[in-house]
């Protein structure tokens, strides 16, 4: 009741102060909010609202999961939307309606402000300060340079051109077709958020279809970290493009960046030497140190040590390189790794991260986006700039598969239009990098309100197209091989005898290595005359151990040929880590 009556006499105040006084904010004096404390009830009520925001979208993500086969993310984040303006828009509800009241006692003035704002700018704060750094720091900790070194032509040509051809296309188009609605930095804004693939989104999907075997499911592993890597530094580079005043930021808008303009030449050096002490002090601080900490038993002080550096590089990068501070994140992953072998920090971040905060910061972006503001023209863009967005990674998988065909002589290492189809599909779904660029965008005021949520929906529709796609992949790859198995005719192979190791040693190696397979994992083992048969269902291949004979092969040939490749890679794999 007092709280009410304080927020009557202050509206009273308001209002008689802007009748006689030009007034164009009234700052609270500093140490009021804290010198006024916090009521239990107030805590309370924040404590429910963070409640309601973690179970709504965990609860909702999942059934939608469920019914409809939408991943999470995409689940999550239809979920903030029901809670935000859009629908329900909870922090409207009476529970949150008392305001926020902070006592001057200096001046004896009151101060209100509503609760709800104060929980969402939290949360907002809890995304941006937390959430945002951890999901790159994982990011980063994810990425090992050895599997980048392996990944191939093929996957570090389409991680880059990944990167490249999203930021040109979708930024041309959006200047071009909409210019009076984007300028040139906001549509090339537009271009890095859908820079990045979320890998996780198909590499789920193709686990669970047991096609994570194929070539495109392992040139996606490698092209998505670089394309990854390559987002986040073409994002450090866009905001140094605009601290050098060379892109303009939008008219009418408090850009952060706009604060002064300095020289190119400045702003390279800030980058160069914010890269150079990032580097420096990464390679050689950070693995002896947790090296050391491990050394000296002190195991459990690794993760405290990790979030420590972890925002102290995201602080480095923003305030002295200039750059992105998600920059800074990533690379304090990415070096801790080096020292982290065990993943020691990463076993306690990530539960924390994906059962709190991602929630939460998904949860936080549907409490922004307001689907009412759009309008039929602003619809008209969501589809196309979807249709683009799916467009780019399309070409830059299709063209990195081409470039790679040019230099294979052998036909069958070629790619197949299927496959350059399955990897593209593959790199279509655009997740936490892209939401969290477009969040940083919109936090720098780049972007507008209705641009946000513009970018929201289409990484959302993304991320659903890109499990059709991949079905639609896998019926077109299915019929391929129908008509290839029927091309192959059944052939008999004798291996022979193995006097060193033994046949039936070998027998059960070849046996061992297919019931580890994702393909050839159903057999069965029949004996017969002092024969050993193993029949591998479904596949018309069987493989006889004959104590006289040896090991045979009998059946369709391109299992066949298939089956031998797997187990010769399989041994020529052990005897390298044997020598």
């Amino acid at each position: 009741m007092r709280s009410r009556i304080y927020f009557i006499i202050l509206s009273f105040l308001f209002k008689t102060s802007f009748l006689f006084a030009k007034v164009k904010h009234i700052a609270i004096p500093e140490g009021s909010l804290v010198g006024s404390g916090l009521d239990p009830r107030f805590v309370a009520k924040f404590a429910f609202f963070v409640a309601l925001l973690i179970l709504w979208t965990t609860l909702v993500g999942k059934v939608l999961k469920m019914l409809f086969n939408i991943p999470i993310i995409a689940g999550q984040i239809i979920s903030g939307v029901f809670l935000g303006p859009s629908f329900f828009n909870i922090k409207n509800l009476s529970i949150f309606a008392d305001p926020f009241i902070a006592f001057d006692r200096a001046t004896s003035a009151i101060y209100s402000i509503a609760s709800s704002d104060i929980f969402v700018i939290f949360i907002l704060m809890l995304s941006a300060a937390f959430t945002v750094p951890y999901l790159l720091w994982i990011a980063g900790h994810e990425t090992d340079i050895q599997d980048i070194l392996k990944v191939g032509f093929t996957a570090v040509t389409a991680g880059i051109l990944g990167a490249v051809v999203p930021v040109t296309l979708i930024g041309g188009v959006a200047y071009y077709l909409w210019g009076n609605y984007f300028n040139l930095t906001q549509a090339l804004g537009f271009g890095l958020v859908f820079a990045a693939t979320s890998v996780s989104i198909p590499i789920a999907m193709l686990f669970a279809q047991k096609k994570i075997h194929l070539r495109s499911s392992k040139a996606t592993l490698g092209a998505a970290i670089i394309d990854d890597v390559l987002a986040v530094v073409l994002l450090s580079v866009f905001f140094i493009l605009i601290q050098s005043c060379i892109l303009v930021a939008p008219a009418g808008l408090d850009v952060i960046a706009h604060t002064h303009c300095q020289g190119i030449l400045q702003s390279i050096i800030n980058m160069f030497v914010a890269f150079i002490l990032i580097f420096t002090s990464g390679y050689y601080v950070i693995p002896p140190l947790v090296r050391l900490l491990k050394y000296k038993s002190q195991t459990y002080l690794i993760s405290s040590v990790a979030n420590g550096i972890m925002f102290l590089y995201f602080a480095f990068a923003e305030l002295v390189g200039g750059l992105a501070g998600i920059t800074g994140s990533y690379f304090a992953g990415l070096f801790h790794r080096m020292g982290d072998k065990r993943h020691a920090a990463e076993k306690v971040i990530s539960p924390f991260v994906n059962a709190i905060l991602l929630p939460i910061f998904l949860g936080s972006i549907g409490l922004q986006v307001d689907i009412n503001v759009l309008s039929g023209y602003h619809w008209v863009i969501i589809l196309v700039l979807l249709f683009v967005a799916i467009l780019s990674k399309l070409i830059a998988c299709y063209s990195a598969t081409l470039l790679s065909n040019v230099y294979r002589r052998k036909s069958k290492h070629k790619w197949r239009g299927v496959d350059s189809y399955l990897f593209g599909s593959s790199m279509v779904a655009r997740g936490e990098v892209g939401l969290v660029i477009s969040t940083i965008l919109r936090g720098a005021q780049i972007i507008t309100p209705e641009q946000y949520v513009i970018c929201v929906v289409v990484i959302v529709l993304t991320t659903v197209a890109s499990p059709i796609m991949l079905s639609a992949g896998f019926y077109w790859l299915d019929k391929i091989e129908a008509k290839e198995e029927v091309s192959y005719k059944d052939v008999t192979v004798n291996l022979g005898l193995f006097s060193v190791i033994g046949t039936y040693q070998m027998f059960n190696i070849i046996v061992g290595r297919l019931e580890r397979s994702k393909i050839f994992q159903n057999s069965t083992i029949i004996f017969s005359e002092g024969r050993r048969i193993a029949n591998l269902e479904g596949h018309n291949v069987k493989i006889i151990y004959s104590p006289d004979e040896g090991i045979i092969f009998k059946g369709n040939e391109n299992k066949i040929k298939k089956i031998l490749d797997m187990v010769k890679n399989s041994i020529l794999s052990d005897i390298a880590s044997v020598s």
